[in-house]
Protein backbone atom coordinates (compact mmCIF):
# COMPACT_ATOMS: atom_id res chain seq x y z
CA UNK A 1 0.00 0.00 0.00
CA UNK A 2 1.05 3.58 -0.54
CA UNK A 3 1.71 6.66 1.54
CA UNK A 4 -0.88 9.18 0.35
CA UNK A 5 -0.23 12.86 1.05
CA UNK A 6 -2.99 15.45 0.78
CA UNK A 7 -1.07 18.76 0.74
CA UNK A 8 -2.05 21.91 2.61
CA UNK A 9 -5.39 23.14 1.24
CA UNK A 10 -7.97 23.19 4.03
CA UNK A 11 -8.64 22.21 7.63
CA UNK A 12 -9.85 18.68 8.23
CA UNK A 13 -12.64 20.10 10.41
CA UNK A 14 -13.90 22.56 7.75
CA UNK A 15 -17.16 20.86 6.86
CA UNK A 16 -16.71 17.28 5.64
CA UNK A 17 -16.00 17.43 1.97
CA UNK A 18 -14.69 15.20 -0.79
CA UNK A 19 -11.01 15.32 0.31
CA UNK A 20 -11.79 14.21 3.88
CA UNK A 21 -14.15 11.50 2.66
CA UNK A 22 -11.75 10.04 0.09
CA UNK A 23 -8.77 10.17 2.46
CA UNK A 24 -10.86 8.38 5.12
CA UNK A 25 -11.71 5.62 2.67
CA UNK A 26 -8.10 5.26 1.47
CA UNK A 27 -6.99 4.94 5.08
CA UNK A 28 -9.63 2.28 5.71
CA UNK A 29 -8.31 0.34 2.71
CA UNK A 30 -4.81 0.24 4.24
CA UNK A 31 -2.95 3.22 2.80
CA UNK A 32 -1.14 5.52 5.21
CA UNK A 33 -2.68 8.94 4.66
CA UNK A 34 -1.04 12.19 5.76
CA UNK A 35 -3.34 15.21 5.62
CA UNK A 36 -1.47 18.50 5.88
CA UNK A 37 -3.82 20.61 7.99
CA UNK A 38 -3.93 24.40 7.77
CA UNK A 39 -4.50 24.94 11.49
CA UNK A 40 -2.00 23.61 14.08
CA UNK A 41 -2.76 20.22 15.63
CA UNK A 42 -2.03 19.33 19.24
CA UNK A 43 0.36 16.47 18.45
CA UNK A 44 2.95 15.78 15.79
CA UNK A 45 0.95 13.22 13.81
CA UNK A 46 -2.61 12.99 15.05
CA UNK A 47 -4.58 9.95 13.86
CA UNK A 48 -8.01 11.36 13.03
CA UNK A 49 -9.35 8.24 11.28
CA UNK A 50 -7.91 4.77 10.80
CA UNK A 51 -4.51 5.26 9.09
CA UNK A 52 -5.26 8.98 8.50
CA UNK A 53 -2.88 11.40 10.22
CA UNK A 54 -3.08 15.17 10.51
CA UNK A 55 0.15 17.16 10.56
CA UNK A 56 1.18 20.79 10.32
CA UNK A 57 4.91 20.59 11.07
CA UNK A 58 5.94 20.16 7.45
CA UNK A 59 9.66 20.32 8.25
CA UNK A 60 9.45 17.38 10.66
CA UNK A 61 7.38 15.42 8.17
CA UNK A 62 9.80 16.07 5.31
CA UNK A 63 13.07 15.40 7.12
CA UNK A 64 12.15 12.82 9.75
CA UNK A 65 8.98 10.99 8.78
CA UNK A 66 8.90 10.92 4.99
CA UNK A 67 12.42 9.47 4.43
CA UNK A 68 11.51 6.47 6.60
CA UNK A 69 8.17 5.98 4.85
CA UNK A 70 9.82 6.25 1.44
CA UNK A 71 12.06 3.24 2.20
CA UNK A 72 9.04 0.92 2.38
CA UNK A 73 6.20 2.53 0.44
CA UNK A 74 5.58 4.43 -2.79
CA UNK A 75 4.68 8.08 -2.21
CA UNK A 76 1.49 9.41 -3.77
CA UNK A 77 0.25 12.99 -3.65
CA UNK A 78 -3.49 13.45 -4.16
CA UNK A 79 -4.42 17.09 -4.63
CA UNK A 80 -7.62 18.98 -5.43
CA UNK A 81 -5.96 22.38 -5.86
CA UNK A 82 -4.15 23.11 -9.11
CA UNK A 83 -2.06 25.84 -7.48
CA UNK A 84 -0.22 23.15 -5.49
CA UNK A 85 1.96 21.98 -8.39
CA UNK A 86 5.21 23.72 -7.44
CA UNK A 87 4.91 22.85 -3.78
CA UNK A 88 4.19 19.19 -4.53
CA UNK A 89 7.21 18.71 -6.76
CA UNK A 90 9.73 20.66 -4.69
CA UNK A 91 8.74 19.41 -1.22
CA UNK A 92 7.35 15.92 -1.47
CA UNK A 93 9.08 14.51 -4.57
CA UNK A 94 6.34 11.87 -4.99
CA UNK A 95 6.36 8.78 -7.15
CA UNK A 96 2.88 9.63 -8.42
CA UNK A 97 0.74 12.76 -8.54
CA UNK A 98 -3.02 12.53 -8.91
CA UNK A 99 -4.90 15.74 -9.64
CA UNK A 100 -8.54 15.55 -8.57
CA UNK A 101 -10.44 18.26 -10.46
CA UNK A 102 -13.51 18.56 -8.27
CA UNK A 103 -14.59 22.18 -8.87
CA UNK A 104 -14.58 24.66 -11.74
CA UNK A 105 -13.53 27.80 -9.88
CA UNK A 106 -12.63 30.33 -12.62
CA UNK A 107 -9.74 31.82 -10.61
CA UNK A 108 -8.06 28.39 -10.47
CA UNK A 109 -8.10 27.88 -14.24
CA UNK A 110 -4.78 29.62 -14.96
CA UNK A 111 -2.94 27.12 -12.76
CA UNK A 112 -4.49 24.02 -14.29
CA UNK A 113 -2.35 23.39 -17.43
CA UNK A 114 0.91 23.13 -15.46
CA UNK A 115 -0.77 21.02 -12.77
CA UNK A 116 -2.13 18.64 -15.39
CA UNK A 117 1.27 18.48 -17.09
CA UNK A 118 2.94 17.33 -13.87
CA UNK A 119 0.14 14.94 -12.85
CA UNK A 120 0.26 11.26 -13.74
CA UNK A 121 -3.50 10.78 -13.61
CA UNK A 122 -6.53 13.07 -13.59
CA UNK A 123 -9.67 12.42 -11.57
CA UNK A 124 -12.88 14.41 -11.90
CA UNK A 125 -16.27 14.58 -10.23
CA UNK A 126 -18.70 15.17 -13.09
CA UNK A 127 -19.30 14.32 -16.73
CA UNK A 128 -19.08 18.02 -17.60
CA UNK A 129 -15.57 18.26 -16.17
CA UNK A 130 -14.60 14.94 -17.74
CA UNK A 131 -15.68 16.12 -21.19
CA UNK A 132 -13.70 19.35 -20.83
CA UNK A 133 -10.57 17.58 -19.60
CA UNK A 134 -10.75 15.02 -22.41
CA UNK A 135 -10.87 17.81 -24.98
CA UNK A 136 -8.16 19.92 -23.33
CA UNK A 137 -5.76 17.09 -22.42
CA UNK A 138 -6.42 14.16 -24.77
CA UNK A 139 -3.24 12.30 -23.83
CA UNK A 140 -3.87 12.25 -20.09
CA UNK A 141 -5.58 9.30 -18.37
CA UNK A 142 -8.80 10.52 -16.75
CA UNK A 143 -11.11 8.73 -14.31
CA UNK A 144 -14.58 9.90 -13.34
CA UNK A 145 -15.19 9.48 -9.59
CA UNK A 146 -18.37 11.33 -8.63
CA UNK A 147 -19.09 12.48 -5.10
CA UNK A 148 -20.95 10.23 -2.70
CA UNK A 149 -22.65 9.86 0.65
CA UNK A 150 -21.51 8.81 4.10
CA UNK A 151 -23.10 5.48 5.04
CA UNK A 152 -24.31 6.95 8.35
CA UNK A 153 -26.95 8.99 6.50
CA UNK A 154 -28.94 5.83 5.75
CA UNK A 155 -29.73 5.00 9.37
CA UNK A 156 -30.60 8.22 11.13
CA UNK A 157 -31.96 7.56 14.62
CA UNK A 158 -35.28 9.13 15.53
CA UNK A 159 -34.56 12.26 17.54
CA UNK A 160 -36.46 15.29 18.79
CA UNK A 161 -36.81 18.23 16.46
CA UNK A 162 -33.74 20.51 16.82
CA UNK A 163 -34.56 23.54 18.96
CA UNK A 164 -33.56 26.04 16.26
CA UNK A 165 -35.67 24.40 13.56
CA UNK A 166 -38.98 26.30 13.28
CA UNK A 167 -42.32 24.52 13.51
CA UNK A 168 -44.44 23.92 10.44
CA UNK A 169 -43.55 22.66 6.97
CA UNK A 170 -39.81 22.99 6.31
CA UNK A 171 -38.06 23.51 2.99
CA UNK A 172 -34.30 23.53 3.53
CA UNK A 173 -31.01 24.05 1.79
CA UNK A 174 -27.95 22.46 3.40
CA UNK A 175 -24.59 23.59 2.07
CA UNK A 176 -22.31 26.58 1.69
CA UNK A 177 -24.38 29.78 1.81
CA UNK A 178 -22.43 31.08 -1.16
CA UNK A 179 -22.67 33.47 -4.08
CA UNK A 180 -23.64 30.63 -6.43
CA UNK A 181 -26.87 30.08 -4.47
CA UNK A 182 -29.78 31.73 -6.29
CA UNK A 183 -30.72 34.07 -3.46
CA UNK A 184 -33.37 35.76 -5.58
CA UNK A 185 -35.05 32.38 -6.09
CA UNK A 186 -34.78 31.53 -2.38
CA UNK A 187 -36.39 34.84 -1.41
CA UNK A 188 -39.08 34.47 -4.06
CA UNK A 189 -40.02 31.02 -2.78
CA UNK A 190 -40.29 32.35 0.76
CA UNK A 191 -42.60 35.13 -0.45
CA UNK A 192 -44.80 32.78 -2.50
CA UNK A 193 -45.12 30.23 0.34
CA UNK A 194 -45.43 32.34 3.52
CA UNK A 195 -46.81 29.38 5.52
CA UNK A 196 -43.62 27.37 4.86
CA UNK A 197 -40.39 27.77 6.83
CA UNK A 198 -37.34 28.19 4.57
CA UNK A 199 -34.13 27.14 6.28
CA UNK A 200 -30.48 27.45 5.33
CA UNK A 201 -27.85 25.36 7.14
CA UNK A 202 -24.27 25.98 6.07
CA UNK A 203 -21.19 28.13 6.32
CA UNK A 204 -21.36 31.62 4.80
CA UNK A 205 -19.15 31.96 1.73
CA UNK A 206 -19.11 35.37 0.11
CA UNK A 207 -21.95 37.87 0.23
CA UNK A 208 -25.66 37.07 0.13
CA UNK A 209 -28.82 39.13 0.22
CA UNK A 210 -30.60 40.44 3.31
CA UNK A 211 -33.55 38.26 4.37
CA UNK A 212 -34.67 40.31 7.37
CA UNK A 213 -37.95 41.26 5.73
CA UNK A 214 -38.90 37.60 5.31
CA UNK A 215 -39.91 36.18 8.71
CA UNK A 216 -40.15 32.63 7.34
CA UNK A 217 -36.48 32.55 6.30
CA UNK A 218 -34.10 31.16 8.93
CA UNK A 219 -30.34 31.27 8.37
CA UNK A 220 -28.98 28.77 10.92
CA UNK A 221 -25.33 28.88 9.88
CA UNK A 222 -22.77 26.11 9.83
CA UNK A 223 -23.36 22.87 11.75
CA UNK A 224 -20.96 19.96 12.35
CA UNK A 225 -21.38 17.35 9.63
CA UNK A 226 -22.66 14.69 12.03
CA UNK A 227 -25.23 17.12 13.39
CA UNK A 228 -26.87 17.57 9.99
CA UNK A 229 -28.49 14.17 10.39
CA UNK A 230 -30.63 15.56 13.23
CA UNK A 231 -32.29 18.00 10.83
CA UNK A 232 -32.94 15.84 7.77
CA UNK A 233 -35.88 13.77 9.13
CA UNK A 234 -37.77 17.01 9.83
CA UNK A 235 -37.37 18.45 6.32
CA UNK A 236 -40.30 18.18 3.90
CA UNK A 237 -38.39 19.17 0.76
CA UNK A 238 -34.64 19.69 0.38
CA UNK A 239 -33.40 22.24 -2.13
CA UNK A 240 -30.41 22.76 -4.40
CA UNK A 241 -31.32 26.31 -5.50
CA UNK A 242 -28.28 27.20 -7.57
CA UNK A 243 -27.71 29.82 -10.22
CA UNK A 244 -26.54 28.69 -13.63
CA UNK A 245 -22.82 29.35 -13.27
CA UNK A 246 -19.63 27.58 -14.42
CA UNK A 247 -19.15 26.27 -10.86
CA UNK A 248 -22.67 24.87 -10.48
CA UNK A 249 -22.99 23.55 -14.03
CA UNK A 250 -19.97 21.31 -13.36
CA UNK A 251 -20.85 20.28 -9.81
CA UNK A 252 -21.83 16.83 -8.64
CA UNK A 253 -23.55 17.91 -5.42
CA UNK A 254 -22.77 15.86 -2.31
CA UNK A 255 -25.91 17.26 -0.70
CA UNK A 256 -28.11 15.51 -3.30
CA UNK A 257 -26.80 12.10 -2.20
CA UNK A 258 -27.13 12.99 1.49
CA UNK A 259 -30.70 14.22 1.03
CA UNK A 260 -31.66 11.04 -0.83
CA UNK A 261 -29.92 8.73 1.64
CA UNK A 262 -32.08 10.23 4.39
CA UNK A 263 -35.16 9.68 2.23
CA UNK A 264 -35.88 13.39 1.75
CA UNK A 265 -37.42 14.65 -1.49
CA UNK A 266 -35.08 16.84 -3.53
CA UNK A 267 -35.83 19.80 -5.79
CA UNK A 268 -32.91 21.27 -7.71
CA UNK A 269 -32.08 23.77 -10.37
CA UNK A 270 -31.70 21.82 -13.63
CA UNK A 271 -27.97 21.21 -13.28
CA UNK A 272 -26.50 18.58 -15.64
CA UNK A 273 -25.48 16.20 -12.84
CA UNK A 274 -28.87 16.51 -11.11
CA UNK A 275 -30.71 15.84 -14.37
CA UNK A 276 -28.78 12.54 -14.48
CA UNK A 277 -30.24 11.73 -11.04
CA UNK A 278 -33.86 11.99 -12.19
CA UNK A 279 -36.44 10.71 -11.27
CA UNK A 280 -34.91 10.50 -7.78
CA UNK A 281 -34.19 14.24 -7.94
CA UNK A 282 -36.75 16.66 -9.37
CA UNK A 283 -35.23 19.47 -11.44
CA UNK A 284 -36.64 22.84 -12.47
CA UNK A 285 -35.40 25.04 -15.31
CA UNK A 286 -36.79 28.46 -14.33
CA UNK A 287 -38.05 30.27 -11.24
CA UNK A 288 -41.66 29.71 -12.33
CA UNK A 289 -40.96 26.02 -12.91
CA UNK A 290 -39.32 25.83 -9.48
CA UNK A 291 -42.38 27.43 -7.84
CA UNK A 292 -44.76 25.09 -9.68
CA UNK A 293 -42.85 21.95 -8.73
CA UNK A 294 -42.36 22.98 -5.12
CA UNK A 295 -46.10 23.70 -4.85
CA UNK A 296 -46.85 20.22 -6.20
CA UNK A 297 -44.43 18.57 -3.77
CA UNK A 298 -45.79 20.46 -0.77
CA UNK A 299 -49.39 19.67 -1.74
CA UNK A 300 -48.81 15.95 -2.18
CA UNK A 301 -47.45 13.59 0.47
CA UNK A 302 -44.31 11.65 -0.28
CA UNK A 303 -44.67 8.23 -1.85
CA UNK A 304 -43.08 5.40 0.14
CA UNK A 305 -41.99 3.50 -2.98
CA UNK A 306 -40.32 6.62 -4.36
CA UNK A 307 -38.64 7.24 -1.01
CA UNK A 308 -37.19 3.73 -0.98
CA UNK A 309 -36.06 4.15 -4.59
CA UNK A 310 -34.24 7.39 -3.67
CA UNK A 311 -32.49 5.65 -0.81
CA UNK A 312 -31.57 2.69 -3.01
CA UNK A 313 -30.06 5.06 -5.58
CA UNK A 314 -28.01 6.78 -2.88
CA UNK A 315 -26.91 3.36 -1.58
CA UNK A 316 -25.19 2.78 -4.93
CA UNK A 317 -23.26 6.04 -4.48
CA UNK A 318 -21.56 5.72 -1.10
CA UNK A 319 -18.10 7.05 -0.31
CA UNK A 320 -17.08 3.42 0.27
CA UNK A 321 -17.47 2.76 -3.45
CA UNK A 322 -15.70 6.01 -4.31
CA UNK A 323 -12.77 4.99 -2.12
CA UNK A 324 -12.47 1.70 -3.98
CA UNK A 325 -12.34 3.64 -7.25
CA UNK A 326 -9.70 5.99 -5.85
CA UNK A 327 -7.62 3.01 -4.74
CA UNK A 328 -7.85 1.53 -8.24
CA UNK A 329 -6.56 4.81 -9.69
CA UNK A 330 -3.61 4.75 -7.28
CA UNK A 331 -2.73 1.12 -7.99
CA UNK A 332 -3.07 1.52 -11.77
CA UNK A 333 -1.01 4.70 -11.83
CA UNK A 334 1.76 3.26 -9.68
CA UNK A 335 1.88 0.18 -11.90
CA UNK A 336 2.11 2.29 -15.04
CA UNK A 337 4.99 4.20 -13.43
CA UNK A 338 6.76 0.92 -12.71
CA UNK A 339 6.26 1.13 -8.95
CA UNK A 340 3.54 -1.45 -8.26
CA UNK A 341 3.90 -1.10 -4.49
CA UNK A 342 7.66 -1.55 -4.44
CA UNK A 343 10.30 0.78 -3.02
CA UNK A 344 12.77 2.94 -4.89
Amino acid sequence: MAVVIYPKTMNWSYMKQRPQQLMTQLGALGHQVFFENLAPVNQEFREIEKNVYLFTDTKTFLYRKLPQLRKEHPIVVWTTWSKMRTRINTLFNPDTVIYDCCDEFPHWAKYEPKMVDSADHLVCTSEVIQARLNLAYPTKPITLIPNGVDASFFQIPVQDRPADLPTGPVVAYIGAWAYWVDHTLFATLASVFPHVQFVSIGAPYGSSRDYKNLPNVHILGEKPHDELKRYLPHIDVALIPFQYHPITLATNPIKAYEYMAAGVRVLSTALPECILMEPHVTTATTHDDFIYKLSHMLSNPDNQDKKLARMAYAQQNRWVERGIQANQVIQTTLASNGRNGGVR
